[in-house]
């Protein structure tokens, strides 16, 4: 009797544990290094909000389920790196020290660059949007770019450059396309990608570099005037794209030709500008508020101005950092596990996963999407004109 009764009670205790694991509960840690303060907190205030929009929206939805019976929410920690690559080592390592599984950011390609080492180190996956072809080359497992590198970049907006001078012109003859960038890694990847592209389609350039806080580029845009420039496309940051718009707008240069990268799509910098500055002018746009063609998009949009109002508006970093968080939660769900290593090769299995900037294909290093869009500037908004795949190009997606 007593071994009988010794018997039920490990079956009951089994069955308790059992059906306490199938209803276990858990916290997954995502970790944010962005500028919080400093000239370029207005982009990290969108990172951070376009996180927290994503995660609000995973665990109202119940979290995440693993195999095991165990439901993860999401916490997310922000660290403030200042825009300052320098502090960036310290804010990565803070944040797994804290328990990150995943890391977002930095924001600057220079930054990601500098961090190939600590990532090494650390050996936890991070997702950003940096898009310096750099990155690509240091070939390192657990850095990822979940947006078109200068490379694919540049072969639309450099063929949307000759396009529109054709158009007006009936050829290229007399085109030459001005190239002023920042001097730091987004700048002059872009620039070198420009060169390139430029110099294998025969078409004149000239080419001169500014600092990133610089707030008057009269000097610069004076001299390449002087040069014969006609046509202009620019890879930098908030203060001197302001900067950039004022000068060129102040030196008589209405209805040219002007392609820039997503900073223009972003609503705290055009918010700095005055609608005439740029008004025509191109750019890289991966989101805008107002394309309602994309469901997703739309449906993004709705759920940000619910949320927040327009306090922010939501703009390109808001979106680029949801479609981020979402990402790695579609990882984890795939790696059925929260351990960074098992994220990692998650993320490099992915294939074909829809988000609001497009559809993401991994690579064996680095890269995760293919597809850009470009927007022009109307009454001071960026608005959708089209798209451009190279996936397949790549060797991915249904025409592969």
């Amino acid at each position: 009797m007593k071994k009988l009764l010794a018997i039920l009670i490990s079956v009951m205790l089994l069955a308790g544990s059992c059906a306490f694991a199938e209803g276990a509960t858990g916290e997954i840690i995502f970790g944010l290094t962005a500028p919080v303060t400093g000239s370029q907190a207005a982009g990290g205030e969108q990172a951070q909000k376009g996180m927290e929009l994503a995660i609000e929206e995973v665990n109202n939805a119940g979290g995440i389920t693993l195999s095991d019976g165990t439901t993860y929410t999401i916490t997310l920690l922000v660290e403030d790196d200042q825009g300052d690559s320098t502090l960036c080592d310290t804010t990565v390592r803070r944040l797994v020290s804290n328990g990150a599984c995943v890391l977002f950011g930095p924001y600057f390609s220079g930054a990601t660059i500098a961090l190939d080492a600590t990532m090494r180190e650390l050996q936890v996956p991070i997702i950003n949007s940096a898009t310096s072809v750099q990155i690509d080359d240091l070939q390192n497992p657990w850095i990822w770019h979940n947006r078109c590198d200068d490379g694919i970049n540049v072969l639309a907006l450099g063929k949307a450059v000759i396009d529109d001078y054709v158009a007006a012109n009936g050829s290229t003859e007399g085109l030459k396309v001005g190239i002023v960038c920042c001097n730091d890694e987004t700048g002059t990847s872009a620039a070198e990608s420009y060169q390139e592209y430029f110099t294998e389609n025969g078409i004149e350039f000239y080419v001169d570099f500014h600092n990133k806080e610089d707030a008057d580029l009269t000097a610069y845009i004076q001299k390449a005037i002087a040069a014969g420039c006609n046509a202009w496309v620019s890879s930098t940051h908030d203060i001197a794209a302001v900067a950039l718009a004022k000068a060129m707008y102040e030196a008589g240069l209405r209805d040219q030709i002007v392609y820039m990268n997503p900073i223009l799509a972003q609503t705290q910098v055009l918010e700095m500008m005055e609608n005439d500055w740029v008004e025509g002018w191109g750019c890289v746009c991966d989101y805008s508020a107002t394309n309602d063609t994309n469901e997703m998009s739309k449906a993004f949009t709705e759920a940000w101005e619910a949320k927040y109002g327009n306090n922010p508006t939501p703009d390109v970093q808001g979106a680029l950092y949801y479609c981020h968080t979402m990402l790695a939660v579609e990882a984890i769900r795939n790696a059925d596990s929260i351990e960074p290593a098992a994220i990692r090769d998650a993320i490099a299995s992915i294939n074909g996963f829809e988000s609001i900037i497009g559809t993401v294909y991994a690579d064996e290093y680095t890269n995760l999407i293919y597809e850009i869009g470009i927007a022009k500037i109307q009454d001071g908004v960026p608005t959708m004109t089209g798209s451009v795949s190279l996936a397949s190009d790549y060797g991915f997606g249904e025409d592969a």
